[in-house]
């Protein structure tokens, strides 16, 4: 099981004017250095347009900066979000963003979920399918000899045949055939998982309980069958936040009264409270959170961090990602938050060297042992 991180990132400070933008991008690239340091396995960066405090219009830049502060994590979009892009020009970044980093790239696709993100870029009600055709673009160009004509209902594109005179259409991917794609679900029957495996994409798990995370699985599974692919769990990433310090006791009050509890208290829960109405039925998206019997009313940062995150000693994070991964029935990576931890920089710090330096490897061990028996 590979670990790693995902940052959206979260920029409260950024919001209330104490913290410059150059900032907020100088700490993620501290914490990929550190991220890489330790060993840890991948990054993601987000795409946001619109969202203050999720800054991070260019998932691009900040792989290409990263690359040239670290050696060997592997990083990655979640996601590049199709519809604010023509597939072309996104195609070729992406394609020279897969040389720059030397094979470290790893692609995501989505299709931009904010309201005020497709308002800024007047995309109305199109983005799923706009999306879709999108990754039809790109596959095309990443893989297909010219000469092609493409025709669609958003884009046209016109892939010239090879000219000895310019040298080119010349470029593909570092990694062949493509780099390795995600696509992110929420729901237990995510249509997008589906999408992703009957495209052979890897699936990208939200944070949310146990009984869902399964579904998520089954649908992923179901489709990937069912379009000829074989579905491999090694490739399953699910986000869960984790949080490591010396003792039990010490994670937990770091975790509470620090920045990823002030985030999650202040930004994350009350996103997740709001009802909604589904089908004529009111709901909240914090349901998917919950245990059986459970109520939204106690959906409580408390009780995360006790029964919902993996925080803790070396010891006990090792034991909760173990049983984690055994409730799931085998998973390819957990993916954390990344919080603001700058302006008291060394807790942060300590628990990205625990984690990759001490639990990262133990966690190895245990996946070789399951290997082995299996």
């Amino acid at each position: 099981m590979d670990l790693g991180l995902f940052s959206p990132p979260y920029a409260q400070e950024y919001v209330a004017g104490r913290r410059s933008l150059q900032e907020v991008i100088e700490w993620d690239l501290q914490v990929a250095r550190w991220a890489d340091e330790y060993g840890l396995d991948e990054l993601f960066f987000a795409e946001h347009h619109t969202i203050g405090h999720e800054p991070s219009p260019a998932p691009d830049l900040m792989i290409a900066a990263a690359s040239r502060e670290t050696r060997r994590i592997r990083l990655g979009a979640a996601a590049h979000l199709l519809p604010y892009h023509h597939p072309v020009a996104l195609a070729d970044r992406l394609m020279y963003l897969d040389h720059m980093t030397g094979g470290r790239y790893i692609a995501g696709f989505a299709p931009g979920s904010f309201p005020t993100d497709g308002q800024l870029f007047g995309t109305g009600q199109d983005n799923a399918k706009m999306m879709d055709e999108a990754i039809d673009i790109i596959e095309a160009v990443w893989t297909r000899p010219g000469p092609f004509r493409i025709e669609g209902e958003f884009w046209t594109v016109d892939m010239p045949a090879h000219s000895d005179q310019w040298n080119g259409p010349h470029l593909k991917p570092f990694q062949r055939p493509r780099p390795e794609v995600v696509m992110t679900g929420v729901q237990p029957t995510s249509p997008t998982f589906a999408d992703a495996a009957r495209r052979g994409f890897s699936p990208m798990s939200q944070q949310v309980a146990v009984a869902a995370l399964r579904q998520q699985w089954e649908t992923y599974s179901e489709a990937a069958v069912g379009a000829g692919h074989t579905p491999d769990r090694a490739n399953w990433r699910v986000m869960r936040d984790v949080f490591v310090a010396d003792t039990d006791e010490e994670a937990r009050r770091l975790f509470l009264e620090g920045p990823a509890g002030r985030t999650w208290d202040e930004l994350v829960l009350p996103t997740f409270r709001v009802v909604r109405d589904r089908g004529g039925k009111p709901y909240a998206l914090g349901e998917l959170l919950l245990e059986p019997g459970m109520t939204i009313d106690e959906l409580t940062l408390e009780w995360m961090v006790d029964h919902f995150f993996l925080v803790g000693s070396p010891d006990t994070v090792v034991e909760k990602i173990a049983q984690f991964d055994e409730d799931l029935g085998g998973i390819g990576a957990i993916l954390s938050f990344t919080f603001d931890f700058s302006r008291d920089p060394e807790p942060y710090r300590r628990h990205l060297e625990l984690l990759g330096r001490e639990v990262g490897p133990r966690i190895a061990k245990l996946g070789a042992r399951a290997v082995a028996t299996a």
